[in-house]
């Protein structure tokens, strides 16, 4: 700990990878209920669900959990503060996206989520104009569609038609058949922006919470990055040592 914070306050930039374990699925898993409402999706095709399914899960059975998450990215957002800074996400919860990762100079977000979550929705085939925010009427109809999968009846919400060729809109993540991308690509432009100017500065990288399920995401792109810069210092955060547990112990 006290090794990491040290690489960090000599660091010039720092760049974080918040991972898989932030959705929580090793516990959802263990819950049967959660079993069965996911056999109902993948049946009808509709994973595009899940993101919002596992939040709503996490709500009910590990609210605790999801405010530690919270103290815990508020404390990590305290501490680069004052660094030129920026964070990657694989993880589908909206939480870490709900965080302040600005940099209060350049107010610019400092943050980029390209697995989507279920703050926006786009056209079934990807049309190019299809992507929105979701509404507060969407989110009354997910509701509904939940209460009824847990009913045991698979409901597909009604999130409107496509403004282009009126097929249904489904909600705008990694789990959708066609993902449209653009959902996160000004983010990423900007994070791949930022991230060319660390080149030949002293960089830290900390993997948190990261599994293989994304890999190409972060593992991949930060080992590469630790390999060929010589001042750059990876340190990856794992199931073994507890992300959450380490995150609240920052302050």
């Amino acid at each position: 700990m006290k090794e990491i914070l040290q690489k960090i306050e000599e660091a010039e930039y720092v760049l974080v990878g918040l991972g898989q374990a932030f959705d929580m699925e090793n516990l959802l898993e263990a819950n049967p209920e959660y079993g069965k409402v996911w056999e109902q999706l993948q049946e009808n095709n509709a994973p595009w669900l899940l993101p919002y399914v596992e939040e709503r899960f996490r709500i009910q059975y590990l609210n605790k959990m999801e405010e530690e998450i919270r103290q815990g990215l508020n404390n990590l957002a305290s501490v680069l503060e004052k660094k030129s800074y920026f964070v990657v996400s694989s993880s589908t919860s909206p939480i870490p996206a709900q965080i302040p990762w600005k940099k209060m100079l350049l107010k610019k977000e400092r943050y980029v989520s390209p697995c989507g979550d279920f703050r926006k929705k786009q056209c079934l085939d990807g049309c190019e104009e299809g992507i929105t925010e979701v509404t507060e009427t969407d989110r009354e109809n997910l509701r509904h569609c939940y209460e009824e999968l847990r009913a045991g009846k698979f409901l597909a919400p009604n999130l409107g038609k496509c403004p282009k060729c009126g097929k249904n809109m489904i909600l705008n993540n990694v789990y959708a058949a066609k993902y449209d991308e653009k959902g996160y690509l000004e983010n990423w432009i900007t994070y791949q922006t930022w991230l060319q100017n660390t080149l030949n500065h002293k960089l830290v990288l900390l993997e948190i919470g990261e599994g293989n399920r994304f890999p190409s995401i972060i593992k991949n792109p930060f080992q590469r990055i630790a390999l060929f810069q010589q001042k750059a210092d990876l340190y990856c955060i794992d199931g073994e040592q507890n992300p959450i547990a380490w995150l609240l112990s920052l302050c």
